[in-house]
């Protein structure tokens, strides 16, 4: 008790270098954690579409139902293909009709034998529907196959790109936090001087002297957690709907409650360390000059 006590003399001793330290790293969790659950959706977004049945197979208009039949027998025992659906003639007329409802014209000049038969198939891994595409190709009775490659090729970059900057601004703005708390804990060992010194004389441990620096140190990091946590908890809060008209049902939203947990637990953790870690070093410098 006495050990925090201390800590929090020599936090309300010096408010502006405390206050500074903690928004430093305030602004180092709310980045962390924001990119942390844009990263999050981002996986969630990837994963729709490699469950998704993604590439598209057209059969010639000339192809038996038993030929159609084997080649989805033959996909289905591929390692990457996850799901393997087939449609029929008359299934895709009856999409067609559905699509086209409101426009009799259309109706009236399309029937099913002038409609292709295909067959949809999902991936296990988002980089093996190239490789699904190639094998419907190489099919004798498949017309073309397709898939969505502009719009995966892009999310995949966008989800590479949100892990890099998210890491990468995280990482430098924990470096600067790392040292800010460490000289902020050192210029106050500074001004402590003389008062170390009397301790030292007097037969105080160094486990004795640093011990309020450390716990600050932890104070700092714990309080930069919860309210870089409560700041994007709020943007969450307010860009939620935006979010869910966005991307409809493919993000799970709101954010289940032990994800939110579990990302505070892991921040807090990581404050502790952060706030010990700097504490700890500019402690055993100052000691020792």
């Amino acid at each position: 008790m006495k050990t925090l006590n201390n800590a929090l003399i020599n936090i309300r001793r010096s408010p502006y270098q405390s206050l500074l330290a903690v928004f430093v790293i305030t602004i180092t969790f709310f980045v962390g954690y924001s990119f942390s659950l844009a990263l999050l959706g981002a996986n969630q977004v990837l994963e729709f579409f490699e469950t998704s049945p993604q590439v598209i197979g057209f059969f010639k208009l000339n192809a038996k139902a038993q030929e159609i039949d084997q080649l989805r027998q033959t996909m289905q025992q591929k390692p990457y293909v996850k799901d393997v659906k087939t449609i029929t003639k008359q299934e895709a007329l009856t999409i067609y009709q559905q699509s086209n409802k409101d426009n009799p014209l259309l109706l009236e000049l399309v029937t099913a034998d002038i409609l292709p038969a295909s067959i949809e198939l999902s991936a296990t891994k988002i980089d093996a529907l190239e490789q699904i595409k190639n094998d419907l190709n190489q099919d004798n009775n498949i017309e073309e196959a397709v898939y969505q490659k502009d719009i995966i090729d892009d999310l995949y970059q966008w989800s590479q790109s949100i892990r890099i900057i998210g890491l990468t601004s995280t990482a430098v703005l924990a470096a600067i936090s790392f040292l800010v708390m460490m000289i902020i804990i050192g210029m106050k060992m500074v001004h402590k001087k003389r008062a170390i010194s009397i301790m030292k004389i007097i037969g105080a441990s160094s486990g004795y002297i640093v011990s309020p620096f450390l716990l600050e140190g932890i104070i700092y990091g714990i309080l930069g957690s919860l309210i870089g946590f409560l700041g994007m908890y709020l943007l969450l809060l307010y860009l939620t709907p935006m979010i869910r008209d966005f991307v409809g049902n493919i993000i799970t939203l709101p954010v289940p409650a032990e994800v939110l947990g579990l990302q505070l637990a892991i921040g807090t953790l990581v404050g502790i360390v952060l706030g010990s870690l700097a504490s700890l070093l500019a402690t055993t410098k100052m000691l020792h000059k």
